[in-house]
């Protein structure tokens, strides 16, 4: 099997470099032609396509982008330059996942994260998706695609049963006497010949209990019978109450149907109602087959596995943790464009949608403490881009807030740009721009995750701090 390993953010682009099973990475000239035309072939497919684009070719987003998506080039994964020479270079974007298309495995892993360990990817992953950030799964990070399916399992659970179960028209055979469907006389004839009171029929019914739910199902179940991975079953009452509706409605269950059960499902549901089933589907034969089918087995025109979008995951991310602990003095409104939740307008008349990643307001008043911006991208030379500054100052400037601050991740061999700045020109209140950088701690093969979950939240404690003091005392600098 051929593997493609890369970081996300890599503007600059990287020479292509290529593990075949468990040798050495090696350059891309330095292969046979017949690898060097499949190697093109997998580039090519995914070269500068949009995710939206790429989720309609099997592949599963997260954060979900079926309702709505970002327009622009950073919705694309990657991009190859000099693809038919001898030294191709690959740059990426905020796009992170392990997936295979057309022989080729890629591994995308985010640039905080060191080797095979994805501590910072699971962590932020942890906290949107409720799960406990020190529970170990089954594969210790060998393989790092069945690990994050199990991870979304609940979310895509919880998102699909909120829309109601499942149900479509199934054919189901009877032999009883309570005739309610046409008869099947070859199998009556069979069954019921010399006369016993009983007639074989058919019946189309709809029901809850049928191939879609059984799969996820089946899913449950398989996740229930391992001992390191049932706890993610009951991370919460919605989660709970989500499984015990799939297993209350399909009675047929049978273990030894797994195999029928997961054929039936190949076939991608098309339904206006519910949308959500699509990802959940997919999921769940990825979490089913994964002992089979390392990252699924690519179709000639599909991408088979997981990508994470890494601007709208780090939102999320600090979405979940300042609502946790904010304070009791502030709500937090966070507008999604990717939802088109929390829309706000610009000019009067409903003239150009908004969308701020963060509104701090005082939980009496509602006025508006501060206007928060979330950026996964590098900071480039450390500093932050005009553009930035610029929208930031834009959306200040609608809401009437005296108070911008940015937010981004950076590593210890990044520059930490942490400043508060005041807007120039005189005014009867102070502009206080400020910008705060989240340090991603390092670790090595030693390092726990429970010891990395500790440092981030001792991370975190500081940083919503910082927040704190700033929108109680406007004069701190």
């Amino acid at each position: 099997m051929l593997v493609i390993k890369l970081k996300d953010n890599n503007y600059q682009g990287q020479n292509l470099k290529i593990y075949r099973n468990s040798e050495e990475a090696k350059l891309f000239q330095n292969f046979e032609k017949e690898e060097k035309e499949i190697i093109r072939k997998a580039l090519d497919f995914i070269s500068n396509v949009p995710l939206s684009e790429l989720e309609e070719r099997g592949a599963i987003i997260f954060p979900s982008k079926t309702v709505r998506k970002d327009v622009g080039t950073a919705d694309n994964i990657l991009s190859v330059q000099n693809l038919t020479s001898e030294n191709p270079t690959i740059k990426t974007k905020n796009i992170m996942g392990f997936f295979s298309v057309k022989g080729v495995q890629f591994e995308i892993s985010s640039r905080f994260d060191s080797g095979e360990k994805q501590f910072f990817l699971h962590y932020m992953l942890s906290k949107v998706c409720n799960v406990a950030p020190t529970i170990e799964l089954t594969h210790a990070n060998k393989d790092p695609l069945y690990d994050f399916a199990v991870y979304l399992f609940p979310a895509f659970l919880k998102k699909a049963v909120s829309q109601g179960l499942f149900r479509m028209y199934i054919t189901r055979e009877y032999n009883d006497s309570n005739l309610r469907g046409v008869i099947d006389f070859p199998r009556h004839f069979r069954n019921n010949i010399p006369f016993n009171g009983k007639i074989a029929y058919r019946t189309r019914e709809y029901s809850s209990d049928n191939f879609v739910t059984q799969l996820v199902r089946h899913t449950i179940e398989f996740i229930a019978e391992n001992s390191n991975l049932r706890r993610i079953l009951s991370l919460d009452d919605e989660t709970r109450g989500a499984v015990q509706e799939i297993c209350g409605n399909t009675g047929s269950y049978n273990r030894l149907s797994r195999n029928f059960i997961i054929n039936k499902n190949l076939r991608p549901l098309s339904h206006p109602y519910y949308t959500e089933y699509e990802q959940l589907r997919k999921l769940c034969i990825m979490i089913l087959t994964h002992d089979k089918i390392s990252y699924g087995e690519s179709q000639q025109n599909q991408i088979n596995g997981i990508l994470f979008d890494g601007a709208s995951l780090w939102e999320e991310y600090l979405n979940a943790i300042m609502q946790e602990r904010i304070g009791d003095k502030f709500e937090l409104e966070h507008p999604n464009n990717r939802t088109g939740k929390g829309k706000k307008w610009l000019f009067e008349n409903n003239i150009q949608e908004i969308y701020p990643d963060f509104i701090l307001k005082e939980k009496d008043s509602k006025k508006i403490s501060a206007i928060m911006d979330a950026k996964y991208k590098h900071l480039e030379g450390g500093a932050v881009q005009r553009e930035d500054y610029f929208q930031l100052l834009a959306y200040m400037f609608r809401f009437n807030s005296s108070r911008g601050m940015l937010i981004y991740p950076y590593s210890q061999s990044d520059k930490n740009q942490n400043e508060t700045l005041e807007l120039a020109g005189e005014r009867e209140n102070k502009v206080i721009f400020s910008v705060f950088g989240l340090e991603i701690p390092k670790y090595d093969d030693k390092t726990e995750r429970k010891d990395f979950a500790e440092q981030m939240e001792e991370i975190e404690s500081k940083l919503l701090d910082r927040i704190s003091d700033l929108c109680y005392n406007p004069a701190v600098f």
